[in-house]
């Protein structure tokens, strides 16, 4: 009878998200919570985990946990051609959160990837939904032969999860019992031995070795969170500014502040732009026209200068023709005055000879 009345559900509590401005302190018992993957049992897997609330406040959103998975080696009159045995531990890391709707004061993303990762959305369809994210780190060791060749070996996995939770009921001994959805993908670093399922002599022959990195899925989560204490998830995972009235008031007071920080650079932007276009207007328009001034001044100089080298040419040919004429006159001097020297020589000669007789 006791354990009927301690397991009773009071499910009007447990759908209702508390939205009182007020910061609470859990207790040890409140940040505790047991888990369990109901898909590893249909797989004949048992599996237990455990999680922590990082923070004793009701805003805090990060916990970390150790999930425990171990069939190893059951037991069997004769080696099975299908083999699933996977024992394993993972430590993981999970930020949760709810969605919220956007206001007159929180900005659109724009990048589709911060899109993706801002819980902000138009209209919050389930607000009883908590939403979580993070990342994990498994040991595992395996042995699995679904088919003709089977691999055992050990592996390391590193990736990120992700996932929502529901809560269900909540106990009238204050534990609550929630429903979650999630997913852990990864990359596994991977050494291992191939084999293969001899029926006749009854044992499992090794047939090679393989050292690999691979993508891989770790878990898809069909699961159950036992909550301990007296704090059900409804009443976790807050935002700080819906809880935290110093803080509402500090990050509105920034806000407004950054706000109108960007007003004054927008006016001023948009001032500085204006009195920009201005300038640049005015000093294109000047340019402009001492360009022309320059350019006909430019061509009136190279006018001149074309005017005072053709008359350069005109004087040095003039020079030319004249130092060209001088010396044909002085030629022709030259030529008459042998002319005219040439008759006198033979008279001079019969002079001399009549003289002599």
């Amino acid at each position: 009878m006791l354990v009927l009345t301690l397991l009773m559900p009071k499910t009007i509590y447990s759908q209702v998200i508390d939205t009182s401005h007020r910061i609470d302190t859990l207790s040890n018992s409140d940040r505790l919570s047991v888990r369990t993957n109901a898909l590893d049992w249909l797989l004949l897997v048992p599996n237990i985990g455990i999680e922590y609330d990082l923070k004793n406040v009701n805003y805090n959103r990060w916990s970390v946990g150790l999930n425990l998975r171990y069939n190893w080696q059951t037991s069997h009159t004769f080696k099975p051609g299908v083999v699933y045995n996977v024992a394993e531990a993972r430590l993981e890391v999970r930020s949760y959160y709810r969605i919220r709707e956007f206001s007159n004061y929180i900005e659109r993303k724009k990048k589709f990837w911060d899109r993706f990762l801002s819980p902000r959305r138009e209209k919050s369809k389930h607000p009883t939904t908590t939403y979580y994210r993070g990342g994990f780190l498994a040991y595992n060791k395996f042995s699995i032969k679904l088919g003709d060749e089977g691999n055992q070996g050990n592996a390391i996995i590193g990736g990120v999860m992700f996932g929502l939770v529901r809560p269900l009921y909540e106990f009238r001994n204050g534990h609550s019992l929630d429903f979650e959805l999630g997913a852990a993908v990864g990359v596994a670093y991977a050494k291992y031995n191939i084999y293969t399922h001899d029926a006749f002599y009854d044992y499992y022959p090794k047939t090679g070795e393989k050292t690999t990195i691979l993508p891989i899925i770790n878990e898809l989560r069909v699961g159950l969170a036992y909550r301990l204490g007296k704090y059900p998830i409804t009443k976790k995972y807050r935002w700080r500014y819906d809880v935290d009235m110093e803080y509402q008031r500090a990050f509105d007071d920034k806000l407004l502040e950054d706000r109108r920080n960007a007003d004054t650079k927008s006016f001023n932007d948009s001032v500085d732009s204006y009195a920009r276009k201005l300038f640049w207007e005015k000093y294109d328009s000047i340019t402009k026209q001492n360009r022309i001034a320059n350019d006909s001044l430019r061509r009136i100089g190279q006018d001149e200068k074309s005017l005072q080298k053709a008359a350069k040419e005109a004087r040095k040919a003039e020079e030319k023709a004249q130092k060209a004429a001088v010396k044909e006159e002085k030629k022709a001097t030259k030529k008459k005055e042998e002319e005219a020297e040439e008759p006198k020589q033979p008279v001079a000669a019969t002079e001399q000879k009549g003289g002599e007789s």
